[in-house]
C-alpha cells in the first residue's frame, strides 16, 4: 500500500463526516449558521529526535481559511451541552527553511465544540486529520538532513484550543493555540515527522445572523443505553524496512477490547492487540542474514488502556500501550495510539489510526471493527 492510496483511504474515510454537515444543515429544525474564517499561524518546531535537531530551530509560519457549520440542534447539543462547529480547513505553512524543509498544504475536516459560544466570550476545542502535501523530503542524494519527511503525501492532526469574541452577531475573533502534527505514518522511511506548536489569530464571518438558543440540561437523559460492551478490530497497512526504499511491506493485526461508560460521552476501555509487521520482518532478515536460526519473531502483543469520546456514529479513541511480547524490541516499550471511527451500521464500524512511539509516529493503519 504506497502512501498516496492510504491518503485516499483516509478521504474516504473522512467523507461521511462532510456528509453528515450536509444532512443535518438540511435536516435541522433550527438554521445551522454557515461561516469562513481566515487565520495567521506563527510557531516553532520541537526537535523530538537527535537526527532532526540541526533543522528544527526554524519558526514556521502560516495562514488557514476555514468553511464551517455551527450546529444548533438540541439533538447534538445533549451529547456535550454544548454547540459543536464542524468543518473543513485549508492550511499552509511555510516551514522557514526552504531548501531543506519547504512548505506544505493540508486540507483537514475537523469537529470542534464551543462551549458558552451565546456568551460574548467563549472557548472551542478542535480535533482535525487530514491529508497533506509538503514539497521537501528526504533523498539521501540531494537532501540528506530532512528526516522529517519520507513521502511527498502525509497526514496532519491538528490539536486546537480557542478564546473566541464575538463582536455581534455575524462577526468574531480568535486567539488560539495549536498543536500540529504531519508525517506519513511510517509508510515511507525516514519518518521522525513534524511536530510545531503554533499560536494563531483571526476572524469569522457568519452569513447569517447567529443566535445560540439557551436550553435546559437534562441530566436524566440516557444518550447510550449500553452500559458497557466489546469492540474487536482487524487493521491493515504497509510500511518501508529502511529509509529510501521503494518497497512498502504489509501490516496486519487484530484487536479486541472492553468498553465502560463512566459520562455522558465518555468510555473507559482495556484490552490488548497483536501486530504482525512484515516491515520489521525485513529488518531482522537482514540484521540475522549470516545467523538466521538464532533471529527472532518479528509478531508484537500489548496490552491497551484508554478512553473513547462517544459522539452519535463517531468516536475518537485515545490509548496507551505497553508490549508484553516483543521479541525483537521496538524503539519504546510503550506507545500510543490516536483514532477516529465512524460507525456505519448498528455494530460496524470504519476507522483511521495513528500509532507511536513518543513524538515518533510508526503506522497509521486503516481498521474494521465490530461492536458486541
Amino acid at each position: 500500500m504506497k502512501p498516496q492510496y492510504t491518503v485516499r483511504l483516509l478521504c474516504l474515510l473522512l467523507f461521511p463526516l462532510l456528509t453528515g454537515i450536509t444532512e443535518c444543515q438540511i435536516s435541522d429544525e433550527l438554521e445551522n449558521s454557515v461561516s469562513i474564517a481566515i487565520r495567521g499561524h506563527y510557531g516553532f518546531i520541537i526537535p523530538h529526535s537527535r537526527a532532526i535537531e540541526e533543522i528544527s530551530n526554524s519558526n514556521p509560519w502560516g495562514i488557514e481559511a476555514d468553511l464551517a457549520w455551527h450546529l444548533m440542534r438540541e439533538r447534538i447539543w445533549k451529547h456535550c451541552y454544548c454547540y459543536p462547529r464542524t468543518g473543513v480547513s485549508l492550511n499552509y505553512f511555510n516551514f522557514n527553511f526552504p531548501e531543506v524543509l519547504g512548505h506544505s498544504v493540508a486540507l483537514y475536516p475537523y469537529i470542534e465544540p464551543y462551549i458558552r459560544p451565546q456568551e460574548k466570550l467563549s472557548i472551542s476545542f478542535r480535533f482535525g486529520i487530514g491529508p497533506a502535501y509538503v514539497t521537501k523530503v528526504y533523498d539521501a542524494g540531494t537532501n540528506p538532513d530532512n528526516f522529517f519527511f519520507g513521502d511527498h503525501l502525509s497526514f496532519i492532526v491538528v490539536l486546537n484550543a480557542a478564546v473566541n469574541y464575538r463582536l455581534n452577531s455575524r462577526i468574531s475573533t480568535r486567539v488560539a493555540f495549536n498543536y500540529n502534527h504531519i508525517s506519513n505514518g511510517g509508510i515511507s522511511q525516514p519518518n521522525v515527522g513534524m511536530n510545531f506548536p503554533a499560536l494563531n489569530a483571526g476572524i469569522d464571518y457568519s452569513f447569517t445572523e447567529v443566535s445560540f438558543p439557551r436550553r435546559e440540561k437534562d441530566t436524566l437523559k440516557i444518550l447510550y443505553t449500553d452500559k458497557c460492551w466489546w469492540n474487536a478490530y482487524f487493521l491493515g497497512t504497509a510500511k518501508d524496512a529502511e529509509k529510501g526504499e521503494d518497497n512498502s511491506y504489509p501490516v496486519i493485526g487484530a484487536g479486541i477490547y472492553y468498553n465502560y461508560l463512566v459520562g455522558r460521552i465518555i468510555a473507559l476501555n482495556a484490552g490488548t492487540e497483536w501486530i504482525s509487521d512484515f516491515s520489521v520482518k525485513e529488518q531482522i532478515r537482514r540484521e540475522y542474514i549470516n545467523d538466521p536460526g538464532s533471529a527472532p519473531d518479528h509478531n508484537r502483543a500489548a496490552i491497551l488502556i484508554g478512553l473513547d469520546l462517544l459522539f452519535g456514529r463517531f468516536s475518537f479513541v485515545y490509548q496507551w500501550g505497553i508490549y508484553y511480547y516483543e521479541p525483537y524490541p521496538a524503539r519504546n516499550r510503550a506507545y500510543q495510539r490516536y483514532g477516529l471511527n465512524f460507525r456505519f451500521s448498528e455494530r460496524f464500524y470504519l476507522g483511521i489510526n495513528i500509532k507511536s512511539h513518543g513524538h515518533v509516529a510508526d503506522l497509521m493503519d486503516a481498521r474494521l471493527g465490530i461492536l458486541f
